[in-house]
């Protein structure tokens, strides 16, 4: 990992293939865009971070792509903004402007393999299961700390069974469960930069393990950012606070503009 800080990443920014170039922003949602909560339906974007989208997808020069673990139309529900592009399900499912596609190998998962864990769960309180069709997400945020070591044990060998059909990720206070497909949002980023015209550059923002993949994916084919307190990163560049992601979309939005614009 490059340990960097934000005076590095400002300094690379103003290289001219980013000043001057398009730019296709990709970024993660919660953790990223809006503040970890306690339950999902909570996360939202503060009045300051939607402006800032607005404002980034109003220039000719640059495109936004939201990526998330949620489902797409979650995902895009939270957002609200048109013009955008979307990828849920960890890239499994993108949608944009005039399109939507989904991995031809994500198959929607059976629901045996969730009714057992939901039985299982009842007896830790605060931990529940988030369906994504696709996919879905144990969630243990609200769990009491006493429960937390034979809520994991238990969790990860229910989980286990389902290796052979499902990838299984160790995520934010999260396991994901979702097909087996070795794609991620690295290749959806990629594969929405490849419907541009012409040619772009890539930044991709993510908190996560689950972005560490699309980091590892990407390489030195993008400009990619952790963000978060971490010693380890596949990512070039690390923010250790949400709120420093404001600041990095401020500082793109005030990009010189195109010639003729």
């Amino acid at each position: 990992m490059s340990a960097m800080d934000w005076t590095s990443l400002e300094s690379r920014l103003s290289e001219s293939d980013f000043s001057s170039g398009n730019l296709l922003v990709g970024l993660d949602f919660d953790g990223t865009l809006a503040e970890i909560v306690d339950a999902p339906e909570k996360a939202e974007l503060t009045a300051e971070t939607r402006s800032l989208l607005e404002v980034l997808s109003r220039r000719s020069d640059t495109r936004v792509a939201v990526l998330s673990g949620r489902a797409l139309d979650d995902l895009k529900a939270r957002v609200g903004l048109p013009g955008l592009f979307y990828a849920g399900n960890h890239g499994l499912e993108v949608g944009g402007p005039r399109f939507r596609w989904t991995h031809p190998s994500a198959g929607i998962l059976e629901p045996s393999a969730i009714e057992s864990l939901e039985d299982e769960l009842r007896g830790f309180p605060g931990a529940f299961i988030e369906h994504k069709q696709l996919g879905f997400a144990v969630h243990y945020r609200r769990l009491p700390s006493r429960f937390l070591k034979t809520f994991r044990s238990v969790v990860r060998a229910r989980l286990s069974a389902l290796q052979d059909r499902y990838r299984v990720m160790d995520g934010n206070k999260t396991f994901d469960v979702r097909s087996k497909v070795a794609w991620d949002k690295g290749h959806a980023l990629g594969m929405i930069r490849r419907t541009l015209p012409g040619g772009w550059l890539a930044l991709f923002a993510g908190d996560a393990g689950t972005d560490e993949e699309g980091f590892r994916t990407l390489g030195p084919r993008a400009l990619t950012i952790r963000v978060g307190q971490v010693t380890r990163s596949s990512a070039s560049f690390v923010l250790p606070r949400r709120r420093m992601v404001d600041r990095l979309l401020r500082l793109l939005a005030s990009r010189s503009p195109l010639a003729g614009e």
